[in-house]
């Protein structure tokens, strides 16, 4: 299988309609992560690495619940070729939001004598019964946050991120003077969301409400049959892929500590979440065209190598610097007791850059609808991770878990790669 970037020249790329929408949806990121890189030297002073750890903890938590709130509905928002079936594709996702996070508020009441054992932390298990609301306000946020996707909204898209890490790092701070611990950072979070979501709600009900006429009931039911395939392969894969990413959490907590999760926690938001964000926007951008092409030719390789060649080139210099720098650094811009999660950083960043250039592109599998190969592909990633994890705890020794850990998952990422590849043309 060979790629020929040969026909990607750089005034292509820089007068491309799909790459300015990249660099605006970028530059709003940017400016959105910037508020919690730059606040994150306060909260490291007003908060404890345990503290952080038991954040981290709910957090975990709750990223696993919301794999299923809306029944992963929310991501054929934009595969409709018209208006009026997607807007029921949003009623669905919605509907199925409010469902699923009541249910697991129930499952939660039921559980609350055994949550302490199940939880392994007591602060965590004092905040447990906000996860319902954080996983619903999850919900309806993906679903807006797609639609406006669809409607080519990127001015919102980027609004959105910066009044939720600003409403959330305000708060944060505040809460951190107060000395109201987790709590403080969890609340943050929430009220983030309440921001964002409501911001986004109105600005669709705004701009598309004529839509809404639409909404019915038969619509729904043939919406939800028709993309059956995504509760079907996306909730059990996404559901492996997030417990991939949180295993190590519920392993370091169990097994070494609060604080070691602390300094865990701290290297995955000031280096994971910036990535994270910057890449959302790449993709952002790239499942709108490759979604388009893919459809009106059954070929969305042209996007796909314009992309891969543009995150390649923006993330090397980046990393490469950071792989020497991260400990002096962590140290310098959050204090001394904070060494050891840049040592931690510098371990993953070899994860990081894997993961920055392979995700946006991995959407092609479900543009193409081989879900069932993600599957596989996620539930390798969840063994390996486990194995990781438990290597270090076989040696006693986080550091190992967490070398074992950041090669497995770069390896696996270029597995991903070469798979999003494959299906990114119809084949013959």
């Amino acid at each position: 299988m060979g790629i020929n970037f040969d026909n990607i020249s750089l005034s292509s790329l820089r007068n491309s309609p799909f790459v300015k929408n990249v660099i605006s949806l970028m530059t709003g990121t940017t400016a959105a992560q910037a508020i919690p890189i730059l606040i994150s030297p306060i909260l490291t002073r007003l908060y404890k690495p345990e503290e952080f750890g038991a954040f981290a903890l709910y957090m975990a938590i709750a990223s696993v619940l919301s794999v299923v709130v809306s029944g992963r509905y929310e991501l054929a928002v934009i595969l409709p070729e018209n208006d009026e079936e997607a807007i029921n594709v949003v009623a669905l996702s919605i509907i199925l939001s409010f469902i699923i996070s009541g249910t697991i508020f129930i499952a939660i009441l039921l559980l609350r004598k055994i949550l302490p054992r199940m939880v392994g932390n007591e602060e965590a298990v004092s905040l447990i019964y906000f996860i319902p609301l954080t996983i619903l306000l999850t919900g309806i946020f993906n679903t807006f946050y797609y639609w406006s996707t669809r409607k080519l909204q990127y001015k919102r898209l980027v609004i959105s991120k910066v009044s939720q890490t600003s409403s959330t790092g305000l708060v944060n701070i505040v809460m951190g003077l107060k000395k109201l611990g987790s709590s403080g950072l969890i609340f943050g979070y929430i009220f983030g969301q309440f921001i964002t979501t409501g911001f986004l709600g109105s600005q669709m009900w705004k701009g598309e409400r004529k839509t809404v006429q639409f909404i019915n009931k038969q619509n729904i039911v043939k919406q939800l049959y028709r993309y059956k395939k995504f509760p079907l392969y996306s909730i059990p894969a996404d559901f492996i892929n997030v417990m991939s990413n949180q295993l190590p959490i519920y392993i370091l907590n169990l097994y070494f500590g609060g604080v070691i999760v602390g300094f865990y926690a701290l290297t995955q938001r000031v280096l994971a979440a910036p990535i994270s964000l910057i890449s959302a926007s790449i993709l952002d951008v790239f499942r709108q065209r490759a979604s388009s092409d893919y459809a009106k030719f059954g070929d969305c390789r042209s996007i796909f190598l314009k992309t891969l060649a543009g995150l390649t080139a923006i993330s090397i210099l980046p990393f490469g610097a950071f792989f020497f720098a991260a400990p002096t650094l962590f140290s310098w811009i959050f204090g001394e007791n904070w060494l050891v999660a840049g040592e931690y950083a510098r371990i993953m960043s070899v994860m990081f850059f894997s993961r920055f250039i392979s995700s946006p592109l991995s959407f092609v599998i479900y543009i193409a609808e081989k879900q069932q190969y993600d599957l596989i592909w996620q539930f390798t990633l969840l063994v390996s991770t486990a194995a990781s994890m438990y290597a270090g705890v076989y040696y006693h020794d986080v550091k190992v878990s967490l070398i074992c850990f950041s090669w497995a998952y770069s390896i696996l990422y270029i597995v991903y790669l070469v798979i999003s590849y494959r299906f990114s043309k119809v084949a013959a």
